[in-house]
């Protein structure tokens, strides 16, 4: 994929997202910005963010009254941005998001600090083939189907009180605290992204897991650790042959209480972990 294609975006307070690409995308109140808001505290020109070498962006302030703010600290020269990261120009706020490479368990902030310990429903969305279909229609075509599959899944998940924790590829990943969240609305948002898979503009799996995560707070965002957390991702490998597109571990079904309605898939390995694990899915509707 082209590294400025749908790889990093804004996201705006309100829930709408901005795209980044190639050119420049000035921040203000004049008409001639690329993101024209009309808020409080903005300039008429008040940022700029711009492509920076290795794929990344660059965010300056344009010399405005209010200044620009990242993680709370006033600009005083160019600075790369980095996923997660909070801009703050007058009274808009915006979160930058990339995506990345790398798992969130692989992540390690010197910074952090744990924020909780307990159990979370982990998810995973995973668009399938989206390699194949990049090489097959070019990075502009692959892109836009992107960027439709984010638009449509994101305000589900928010929707739902879930926490967006990283954007991996072409992958999404997701959790809830079982301590805020029913088990009830986490089975209904199941349920509403397998019925979107009929209306998605790529194929998707959703893969679920529940299990105890820890969860360390930086200054970019929150990062899960823990060995279920990367066996939720050795998951996704490790049950692409079974040709369902909807899997959910044991434990997932168990805390759902679909002990009963879940239709088994088989008992599989998964690397690392040893034994067999029993998978399912969930009953047509």
């Amino acid at each position: 994929m082209d590294a400025f294609l749908a790889q990093a975006w804004l996201e705006l307070a309100d829930g709408r997202m901005h795209w980044l690409d190639k050119t420049p995308c000035t921040i203000g109140r004049g008409a001639t910005s690329t993101l024209v808001l009309a808020v409080p505290g903005l300039s008429r020109s008040h940022a700029v963010i711009q492509p920076g070498p290795g794929g990344g962006y660059l965010l300056a302030d344009l010399r405005s009254t209010n200044g620009t703010y990242v993680n709370g600290l006033r600009l005083d020269q160019v600075v790369a941005l980095r996923n997660g990261d909070r801009i703050e120009l007058g009274e808009a706020a915006f979160t930058y998001r990339c995506q990345q490479t790398l798992t969130p368990a692989a992540d390690f902030d010197p910074t952090a600090v744990q924020v909780y310990s307990g159990t979370c429903w982990l998810l995973l969305l995973d668009l399938i083939g989206h390699t194949a279909r990049t090489h097959e229609v070019g990075a502009e075509a692959a892109t836009a189907d992107f960027k439709r599959w984010l638009e449509l899944l994101r305000p589900v998940l928010l929707h739902a009180g879930g926490t967006i924790n990283a954007y991996l590829g072409d992958a999404v990943f997701v959790y809830w605290r079982q301590d805020r969240h029913p088990a009830e609305k986490i089975l209904a948002t199941v349920h509403e992204l397998v019925r979107l898979q009929t209306v998605s503009p790529r194929p998707y799996r959703v893969i679920l897991h529940c299990a105890e995560t820890r969860i360390s707070g930086g200054l970019q965002s929150e990062s899960l650790s823990g060995s279920d957390v990367i066996f939720l991702f050795r998951i996704e490998k490790s049950t692409k042959d079974l040709g369902s597109a909807c899997v959910l571990t044991e434990a997932a079904v168990k805390s759902l209480q679909l002990a009963v309605t879940a239709r088994p898939l088989g008992r599989h390995p998964v690397r690392g972990y040893p034994g067999e694990h029993a998978f399912f899915t969930l009953p047509a509707r």
